[in-house]
């Protein structure tokens, strides 16, 4: 693949992306309807905006693009059916427990997406990432548990629920990453949402008494969790891993638990208690240790 010219720009790109999505939470909790069918909306409301984007990059190009191959297929099928499994499960933790905690358990997709490299891929990770990766991920459990809610609450269904879901991101990560090598951020980010969008549409038949919101406001919630949070967050976060490793950017990920506590202190005025500062300073400092050193391979 060509180096882009602002592939030196993707750690930024990346993180803000991943400040994008971390008002997801919030959404969710706001939507009138259920949490699968909220899931769905997200994924299906993008498509459009998508299908367009992937016309005028196709237009741009001088070459024509090279048929799907059976491996595009499954990469991007791959990458569509864990994000939908990280939505269903997500969404459902949603209701039953704190935003903070299921951010957090959500965000375990670096050991899920490092352990799958290891495993099925020979991936090896150099001692600085594997401590970056754990410095990262303790910041974040401070963040989460030095708030007001703390981990505390809810059902602990709700908690293996937002940790399988940070099992179906990590599998999403992995999926968009395999895609990337072959194909571009716009095929990738449209592919993927409609094959999210065909899983999550009979679970919502299933799960769901009410199908669409039936206010203004709640077409706002879900309009802006699928052009904020997907569309922009996502897109970002797809560019970047074309010109990341798969787990140094699910690491990186963990930036959202210190912007949705920023967030939270901006619009909500909940005051950041020394426990949260200083796991929101571990968590940039976890993921600058785990950054690849430039020019060389992340993999030892």
């Amino acid at each position: 693949m060509k180096r882009h010219p602002l592939s030196r720009l993707a750690l930024f790109i990346l993180l803000l992306g991943a400040i994008m999505i971390s008002y997801s939470g919030v959404f969710v909790k706001l939507s009138e309807i259920g949490p699968q069918a909220t899931g769905f909306y997200r994924m299906v409301l993008p498509i459009p905006a998508l299908a367009l984007w992937m016309a005028i990059k196709q237009r741009k190009n001088s070459l024509p693009s090279p048929p799907m191959t059976k491996k595009m297929w499954l990469a991007v099928g791959f990458a569509g059916f864990f994000l939908a499994l990280d939505l269903i499960v997500w969404h459902w933790s949603l209701k039953r427990i704190p935003v903070g905690a299921a951010t957090l358990l959500g965000n375990t997709a670096p050991f899920w997406v490092a352990l799958t490299g290891y495993l099925l891929f020979g991936e090896k990770f150099t001692y600085r990432f594997i401590l970056g990766m754990c410095v990262a991920f303790l910041g974040a459990l401070a963040l989460i548990a030095g708030g007001s809610d703390g981990l505390s609450g809810g059902e602990w269904l709700g908690y293996v629920l937002a940790l399988i879901a940070g099992m179906g991101y990590g599998g999403y990560l992995r999926g968009v990453s395999q895609a990337r090598a072959e194909l571009n951020n716009s095929q990738v980010m449209f592919y993927s949402a409609v094959f999210a969008a065909l899983t999550l549409f009979p679970v919502m038949l299933l799960a769901e008494d009410q199908y669409w919101p039936v206010t203004l406001s709640g077409w706002g919630v879900v309009l802006g969790l699928a052009y904020m949070s997907q569309l922009l967050g996502q897109g970002l976060i797809g560019w970047a891993m074309g010109h990341l490793p798969a787990a140094f950017s699910a690491v990186s990920l963990l930036i959202n638990p210190v912007a949705a506590a920023l967030f939270a202190w901006a619009t909500l005025g909940e005051r950041l208690s020394f426990i949260q500062i200083l796991g929101g300073i571990a968590v940039l400092a976890g993921i600058m240790l785990a950054r690849p050193k430039r020019g060389k391979s992340h993999a030892a």
